[in-house]
């Protein structure tokens, strides 16, 4: 299996410090590393830092100190860039041939009342087909509001997610809230992802939900996801 996808939990680290340009080195750098056996396709398993392969506990030791902090400090490049998503939207029906992911059906949640600005193809492959897609939203704030869907299943993925990263619940099942804050802390990016049987999804605010006394807070977020959770019907992009 890909070791990327045995990182799938660890894939927003590596992410981040790519888009800072900086090196990233992964559990099968160390020589002493092996993939995880107990890793089935398909499968999420929650599991304690401490019961991590080598390769894997170094990585989750330093994400569980920064988590403790409250929330994680990365480069303005990593702002700069994740706002600049204009030019990667792309229309629905223009990519709906070669998207594979089957989208959530929002129609029963919050989004549905926001302005709709596009969809952003997220991989595997630049050219398609795409099995992660991002539809853009802009709530009545203003602020922008992306969900990313990832059927890794249909990577031949599987998930390992740490439980001491674990500390919201979306769905009766453990979920990820982290907060990003730029150096001069003049940019956040809230994300909270979550995990089903086939999919990673992710909400990304481009706000912190934690420092305004507003509507828009940390439960807002988590009522978001579990909205989502709740309606069970999934429809192709394009479908009515």
């Amino acid at each position: 299996m890909n070791i990327f996808m045995q990182c799938l939990i660890l894939s927003f680290v590596l992410a981040n410090t790519a888009l800072a340009n900086e090196t990233v080195n992964f559990p099968s750098d160390d020589e002493n590393w092996r993939p995880y056996s107990g890793m089935e396709i398909g499968k999420v398993k929650y599991l304690s830092k401490d019961n991590l392969p080598s390769g894997f506990k170094k990585i989750a030791v330093e994400e569980v100190k920064k988590s403790d902090k409250g929330y994680e400090i990365l480069p303005e490049a990593f702002f700069i860039y994740s706002r600049s998503y204009h030019n990667r939207l792309r229309l629905e029906s223009d990519i709906k041939p070669k998207i594979s992911v089957t989208l959530a059906d929002i129609s029963s949640t919050e989004l549905k009342n926001y302005v709709y600005e596009g969809i952003i193809p997220d991989g595997p492959t630049i050219n398609g087909p795409w099995t992660s897609v991002v539809r853009v939203f802009k709530r009545n704030d203003g602020i922008i509001v992306m969900l990313r869907e990832w059927d890794y299943v249909a990577d031949g993925g599987s998930i390992i997610a740490i439980k001491e990263l674990m500390n919201v619940t979306v769905a009766n099942k453990p979920a990820m809230l982290t907060v990003k804050k730029s150096p001069s802390s003049e940019n956040s990016i809230t994300d909270l992802d979550w995990f089903t049987d086939t999919k990673h999804f992710t909400i990304s605010v481009f706000d912190d939900v934690d420092i305004k006394n507003t509507a828009y807070n940390r439960k807002w977020l988590v009522n978001l996801a579990n909205s989502i959770e709740r309606n069970k019907t999934s429809i192709k992009v394009g479908e009515k």
